[in-house]
């Protein structure tokens, strides 16, 4: 099994001045409570993490309303050496095959994780890959950091494309032991009624 969630902490980057995670003891056993209890405070897009087309568009799909089916299942997972962007040129040169519902991207971002400040130098994707991945079957599309778009893609063209065709996207991975491949996905999002997106707790297993 490989957990390729990241453990949300204070050191966790968040995306271009998102909310960070905070955690406060608001009881402590220490100061003579039955038990310790914490307040949490996140974005939604913190970490680990599954968008859902109201992230972007009013009146889309919320985070519990996507279907869990999308979110159990074979997985590719593969791996993009070079500074990006993942374009629909490189996943033609790539062995994915008709109807692959559920794509990973390993690239250097998971090299990022160690930097507890945003980077602007990460890998995402062009709105041409995005389209391809749409017409060869796609259901759900995963990355290793904190977008799915390039970085300058303010208007976050990517992100519309796939969430405009309900494509699940999944940010924040951890793939830095992971072989591409491949495997089981397992990935949860937290149930949150009416939230454009969740924290998510993603495994991978052999397949």
């Amino acid at each position: 099994m490989w957990d390729v969630t990241l453990a949300l902490s204070s050191k966790v980057p968040t995306y271009l001045g998102d909310p960070s995670f905070k955690r406060r003891l608001v009881q402590a056993i220490a100061n003579g409570k039955t038990a310790d209890v914490s307040l949490l405070t996140l974005s939604a897009h913190i970490g680990t993490h599954v968008d859902a087309p109201s992230h972007l568009f009013e009146g889309g799909k919320t985070v519990d309303e996507l279907d869990l089916e999308v979110m159990l299942g074979t997985a590719l997972v593969v791996e993009f050496i070079g500074q990006g962007p993942i374009t629909m040129g490189f996943l033609e040169k790539c062995d994915i095959a008709v109807s692959e519902e559920r794509v990973l991207f390993k690239t250097h971002n998971s090299s990022l994780w160690d930097r507890p400040e945003f980077q602007n130098d990460y890998v995402g994707l062009t709105v041409d890959a995005a389209d391809w991945l749409i017409d060869n079957g796609a259901r759900l599309v995963g990355i290793d950091y904190l977008s799915i778009d390039a970085p300058g893609n303010l208007d976050l063209s990517v992100h519309r494309t796939l969430l405009d065709n309900e494509i699940v996207v999944v940010e924040g991975l951890d793939l830095r032991q992971v072989s591409p491949g491949r495997y089981k996905l397992v990935c949860l999002p937290m149930k949150i009624e009416g939230s454009e997106g969740a924290p998510a707790r993603v495994i991978l297993l052999p397949e």
